[in-house]
């Protein structure tokens, strides 16, 4: 096999596997570790992502976005969100209904999952053009609430990192 031969396989196989191999380096890629013992979380996330806690603003919630540091849309994060029930003794189906039905946006999916080892739900919306997955569980007293949003048409691009996040979280408490 010539040299030209094998450097159009390796192209074609490029371009072919692009997709797979992207997927590949996520997985292998290696993540930093976020820690907050205040609020009981522990979440990765990738090494080329910004962090901006602003859980200082309020005593009782936790509010830390992670986003691409490359995207100056500021259009993709991953919220963490760790906030008070609004009611005591609140079931994951009570504080479910109430987030479904304050979703005023098209809503693409409702499912049930886990996260960190909990029973949890998931929803996937759209609004004003842009793409929202939204999952929460409740331990204790406490909503745990991780959301992914970016525009429609990136939404795709940063999935599986926001799921690989998704799938890291723990609860410390």
């Amino acid at each position: 096999m010539s040299l030209l031969s094998l450097s159009t396989l390796l192209l074609l196989s490029l371009d072919h596997y692009g997709h797979l191999l992207a997927l590949a380096q996520i997985s292998d890629q290696s993540f930093e570790t976020y820690n907050n013992p205040t609020f009981g979380i522990r979440i990765q996330y990738p090494p080329d992502w910004g962090r901006l806690d602003l859980s200082f603003l309020e005593n009782d919630s936790a509010d830390i976005d992670f986003y691409p540091l490359e995207d100056v849309s500021q259009a993709k994060a991953v919220k963490v969100q760790v906030k008070t029930l609004p009611l005591r003794n609140m079931t994951l189906d009570d504080y479910t209904n109430t987030q479904i039905n304050y979703t005023e946006e098209q809503l693409l999916e409702s499912n049930t999952t886990t996260l960190a080892s909990l029973p949890a739900h998931e929803i996937v919306f759209t609004n004003l053009g842009l793409k929202t997955m939204q999952i929460w569980t409740i331990k204790d007293d406490k909503v745990y609430i991780i959301t992914y949003v970016a525009e429609e048409e990136d939404f795709q691009d940063n999935l599986q990192i926001a799921e690989r996040m998704i799938n890291s979280f723990q609860t410390t408490e």
